[in-house]
């Protein structure tokens, strides 16, 4: 059975990231073994810029970071899905991207590496009509992805959407393709 880890990288566990993260949850119709983590509602510290990590190949802090860490490692999908605050992830999100560091590739020591061939797929919601920010939303999940060794298989980019029943009264093809995406892992057709 393939695995996936998603996270909704919102600060609200309620929301549009959610519902589409739940979406592509639906899709894999319960033909994968699923890990789904909330960056709200994480134990999560931030990064204290000590370096010991790259001593020891390992955060020193001790919090939900080594199971999304080794979920994420471990997964032959993962899927994140984000709200652009002032055109970048909420501080909950870039925390957790902070903190992976002593896991990423720019550390020689790191202990956790990462299984062949992981895809991911990235999401960017936004209130706003400028595909812009929603771009910057994907390129900083896609060079998160890149340095765990994730190669990013699809973007998708939400628009106009500043609470969930905009999502559900604007975007309908989207979450029918989220859905499809999953569908389409579950079914080994991606």
């Amino acid at each position: 059975m393939i695995k996936v880890t998603c996270i909704v990288g919102s600060a609200r566990n309620d929301g549009s990231c959610a519902y589409l993260t739940d979406a592509f949850i639906k899709g894999l119709n319960g033909k994968a073994q699923i890990k789904k983590y909330c960056v709200s509602d994480m134990d999560l510290h931030f990064c204290k810029g000590c370096k010991n990590c790259y001593e020891m190949g390992e955060c020193v802090t001790r919090d939900d970071v080594q199971s999304v860490v080794g979920d994420i490692m471990t997964s032959d999908y993962v899927f994140m899905a984000a709200p652009s605050y002032w055109a970048g992830v909420p501080a909950q999100l870039k925390a957790l991207f902070d903190r992976t560091t002593p896991y990423g590739d720019t550390n020689p020591k790191r202990i956790v590496n990462p299984k062949d061939g992981i895809k991911g797929i990235a999401v960017a919601v936004r209130a706003g009509t400028r595909q812009a920010e929603n771009e910057l939303i994907i390129s900083s999940i896609e060079h998160y992805f890149g340095h765990l060794g994730i190669q990013t298989i699809k973007a998708i980019s939400v628009l106009q959407t500043d609470t969930l029943s905009d999502l559900l009264e604007k975007n309908e093809k989207i979450i029918a393709e989220v859905t499809r995406l999953g569908e389409d892992i579950a079914n080994n057709r991606l």
